[in-house]
């Protein structure tokens, strides 16, 4: 139970699984960090009480045990009631997760890949997963997300390195978001990826305007519409014509308003995705799982 009263949904079982696999596995949480700078990157150490009678706070206890000496436990840290980690909000424990997950902290990405598959195997359960919200120098920075009942359809990058990397960008701006000009900014950046991806679909030779009036490269309404008509076209492709429109509606109309809120911001980012998804269908950059 958490402080203002919530139940956790990631459970005991699930919690002592994670931890289970990583003394196991004999991976370090704290990665290529002490764990008393590991743990400040978290917490304020310095206001967190010691355990031990010689030091001042944690940050000396941790230091002397487990720095110099080396004489806690690997796991020590999991089942130390100062950091609570067997019982803490979700957010605070999935936090700590993908912390051990971070570029600073672990740096070779195959790693922190592997590390995240096997974290995301247990969350499953609970309806949780890390995700990739955004990188930093190339490496793959995590956040979270609660899944509960919902299957994700497409999970992976569409291979449109720049859509893939915006549409990232617009899942972290969204995550953080708090301001009215902050979520004002995620319909924004909605706009830079329908541009890019209909830059990316977008064929001349191909996709032809009725009206013949030349399409502008930032015109991203047009495009995608000659798109969806030629692409497709006939009576048993109108409904799914029909949503790709609305989509692409939706995530236009809302990228502009200036009252701007997490809800329209939301509604924005879900119709955009849903638009760039359904180009990665018809394109073939979706392929059944049997070919994979």
């Amino acid at each position: 139970m958490n402080t203002d009263g919530t139940a956790n949904t990631i459970s005991e079982v699930t919690r002592r699984a994670i931890i289970d696999y990583l003394t196991a596995s004999g991976v370090s949480w704290s990665g290529r960090m002490q764990e008393d700078s590991f743990l400040a990157r978290l917490y304020d150490l310095a206001n967190i009480a010691s355990t031990d009678g010689r030091f001042e706070n944690a940050a000396g206890d941790i230091w002397k045990h487990r720095v110099i000496n080396s004489d806690w436990p690997e796991e020590w840290v999991f089942y130390d009631s100062r950091f609570n980690l067997l019982w803490v909000a979700d957010e605070e424990f999935l936090r700590f997760l993908c912390e051990t997950v971070h570029p600073a902290v672990r740096p070779m990405t195959e790693e922190a890949h592997a590390l995240v598959a096997a974290y995301n195997a247990e969350l499953k359960a609970d309806g949780w997963r890390l995700v990739e919200v955004k990188q930093i120098s190339g490496r793959p920075v995590y956040g979270f997300e609660q899944v509960g009942h919902r299957t994700a359809v497409f999970e992976e990058p569409t291979g449109w390195q720049k859509v893939d990397r915006q549409m990232q960008e617009v899942k972290a701006r969204l995550e953080t978001a708090k301001t009215e000009e902050q979520f004002q900014a995620v319909g924004l950046l909605c706009r830079e990826v329908l541009i890019s991806v209909a830059q990316a679909v977008f064929d001349r030779t191909r996709h032809l305007s009725k009206d013949s009036v030349p399409i502008s490269e930032t015109d991203s309404r047009r495009m995608l519409e000659v798109v969806f008509e030629g692409e497709l076209s006939g009576g048993v492709n109108e409904e799914a014509r029909a949503h790709a429109k609305a989509a692409l509606k939706l995530a236009l109309a809302l990228q502009h308003k200036r009252t701007a809120d997490f809800r329209m911001a939301a509604l924005c980012a879900e119709g955009t995705s849903s638009v760039v998804n359904m180009l990665a269908v018809i394109s073939e950059r979706r392929r059944p799982w049997t070919e994979r």
